[in-house]
């Protein structure tokens, strides 16, 4: 019955009071019936009102039927609803369940995809590591042995440099020094040529300035001079002065003036010798 109840609510509260009324109309029939024997009215009456109140109650007993029917096909419908709705929602929840599956099956098919595919990078780093440790490794004994080697040729360059150098060097200062000595000796040469044509020329430069000498008045016996002169090519003279006087002091500015009168003064023809002319002194007295 509670079962019932559950299920069918509205349903058995129709039934409880279809019955209820049942009862309340027999006992109201049973009422009438015992009146009539107390009070007796005309039998056609009573039949009218009898067959009245059947109809009502047959009526509204349909009506509840139709009622209960109603709610009851309202209420399958809404179970099946539910049900309609429970299945689907279990299909979905299936379905999700499945696509779930597959996901954690794709995702795990993934992952050790993705785990061998790691693997192998890394095998492959580590074999390329190894290689390029090994590569660098020999490398660098290359670049080592190049260094060294470029090293030994360098301190063999070096070394090669330094003896041509000291070679060039020992052949140079021989050869300044032969060159010292050839020139050393060509200057004294020069020297001892330049001394003879300074004594040889000198004298001659004294004749020529005797020549144009004229004679101061007065006594000159015994008189002499030393006269410095300077000259410049070709033997003119740019000065011309006693540097020892004879003590007459006419007889001095004679010789000056005889000296520049005499210019130019005989000059060997070696433009080399010039440089020994350029200042030279020599003696003057008259007759020597």
């Amino acid at each position: 019955m509670m079962d019932l109840f559950k299920k069918y609510p509205v349903a058995v509260i129709l039934s409880v009071v279809f019955h209820l009324l049942l009862v309340a109309f027999f006992m109201f029939s049973a009422d009438i019936f015992s009146e009539k024997k107390i009070n007796p009215k005309p039998t056609v009456n009573v039949v009218k009102a009898t067959v009245i109140d059947e109809s009502k109650i047959k009526a509204e007993a349909e009506k509840l039927k139709n009622i209960e029917n109603k709610k009851r096909l309202q209420e399958q419908a809404r179970l099946n609803e539910i049900k309609k709705k429970r299945l689907a929602e279990e299909k979905r929840i299936a379905d999700l369940k499945k696509q779930q599956e597959l996901q954690k099956q794709k995702l795990a098919k993934q992952k050790a995809d993705e785990a061998a595919r790691q693997a192998k990078l890394k095998e492959k780093n580590l074999l390329a590591k190894k290689k390029a440790e090994a590569a660098e490794k020999k490398k660098r004994a290359d670049e080592k042995k190049k260094r060294e080697r470029l090293a030994r040729e360098k301190a063999e360059k070096l070394k090669a440099a330094k003896e041509k150098a000291a070679k060039e060097k020992a052949a140079k200062e021989q050869a300044q020094r032969e060159q010292a000595l050839r020139e050393l000796a060509a200057q004294e040469e020069q020297e001892i040529r330049a001394q003879e044509a300074v004594a040889s020329y000198t004298d001659l430069i004294r004749q020529k300035v005797e020549r144009n000498w004229i004679q101061p008045p007065g006594d000159i016996t015994g008189l002499d001079c030393v006269v410095r002169v300077r000259l410049i090519p070709g033997g003119d003279v740019i000065d011309a002065q006693v540097i020892k006087s004879s003590g007459n002091a006419l007889f001095d500015r004679s010789v000056e003036r005889a000296t520049r009168k005499a210019a130019p003064l005989p000059l060997p023809n070696d433009p080399k010798m010039f440089n020994f002319f350029r200042t030279l002194e020599f003696y003057f007295r008259p007759g020597d």
